[in-house]
């Protein structure tokens, strides 16, 4: 289990795509996972996005280190997400959202003891209302401090 420090440290990385392989975005009710590093190459990192096969504008784009340690989760056209209600909220910008049901889309940051337990609505610049599953990823890529964005082709059925 990561402490709060290493895991803001491993999110914060500066990240390179690891191969330089063409992938394709997933179609309905699809999945991709590709593998990111570390800019020093010491650190690897998984990126996975899943969709819904009958709700199509559903999507989760996922930020993992260490294989099973989730840094960010992206949530796009789900269900509410119920925050846990405690005595001590564990980090500042989580205080307004104790014990609160969070609307998609919505961002789950990992939190010390908590894992991925505690989502805030997602930022503007993540998902806006003009943008498209694909220009989500790019922006959720770029706000997990991925330097250099892989080849993702948007494929047929986007």
């Amino acid at each position: 289990m990561l402490t709060q420090s290493e895991a803001d440290a491993l999110f914060a990385m500066p990240k390179k795509p690891k191969s330089s392989d063409s992938l394709t975005f997933p179609h309905a009710g699809g999945k991709l996972l590709s593998e990111f590093v570390s800019l020093d190459g010491r650190e690897t990192f998984l990126f996975n996005i899943n969709r819904a096969s009958i709700e199509v504008s559903k999507c989760t784009y996922q930020k993992r280190a260490r294989q099973v340690e989730i840094l960010r989760r992206l949530d796009v056209g789900g269900s509410v997400h119920p925050n846990p209600e405690v005595a001590r909220v564990p980090l500042d910008f989580l205080v307004p959202y104790n014990g609160i049901e969070i609307p998609c889309p919505h961002l789950h940051v990992f939190v010390e003891g908590y894992a991925d337990k505690w989502a805030i609505p997602a930022p503007v610049d993540l998902v806006n209302s003009n943008a498209d599953l694909y220009t989500v990823m790019e922006n959720f890529l770029r706000y997990c401090n991925v330097q250099e964005l892989p080849i993702i082709e948007r494929g047929l059925f986007l």
